[in-house]
């Protein structure tokens, strides 16, 4: 009778299941393009110019119009908030479920900023957005599923 060994591979962990979904990648990377949008408006907004990108965040075009004459604050309320982004987007690509989830609602928080205003282009970029992080998430949701990872 011989001895047979039974070779365990460790279960795949949330970040190695996260890197071998597309789109669960392509998710958390709209949270940078929104982050790194959000900041070149800062930028432009500062420097006097009337360009921006719709992708951006609503709460960092309030923060700078409301604090034009206290750039400290302002500049340190865009940080917040672009750190947090930057933050769900790397959070997401790691595998954490809950920054698709976070991210998301605060992203859809900030579209009413623009409703309100009736920035409709903006409104319909935060949808456009919100459906890729959202359709990141649900397939990063059956990926963990599917590996049985909590």
């Amino acid at each position: 009778m011989t001895d047979t060994a039974v070779i365990q591979t460790p279960a795949p962990t949330r970040a190695e299941i996260a890197a071998a979904n597309p789109l669960a990648q392509s998710g958390a990377r709209w949270f940078w393009w929104i982050a790194g949008l959000s900041l070149v408006n800062t930028v432009l907004f500062h420097s006097g110019s009337d360009t921006n990108f719709v992708i951006g965040l609503g709460i960092t075009a309030v923060s700078d119009a409301i604090f034009a004459s206290h750039k400290a604050i302002g500049f340190a309320i865009d940080f917040l908030v672009v750190g947090f982004f930057f933050l769900m987007g790397l959070k997401g690509r790691q595998g954490a479920l809950w920054a698709f989830i976070v991210g998301g609602v605060v992203y859809a928080l900030d579209a009413l900023l623009y409703l309100r205003f009736a920035e409709w282009m903006p409104v319909g970029f935060h949808v456009l957005a919100l459906f890729f992080i959202g359709r990141g998430a649900m397939t990063l949701r059956e990926s963990l599923a599917a590996a049985a990872v909590r």
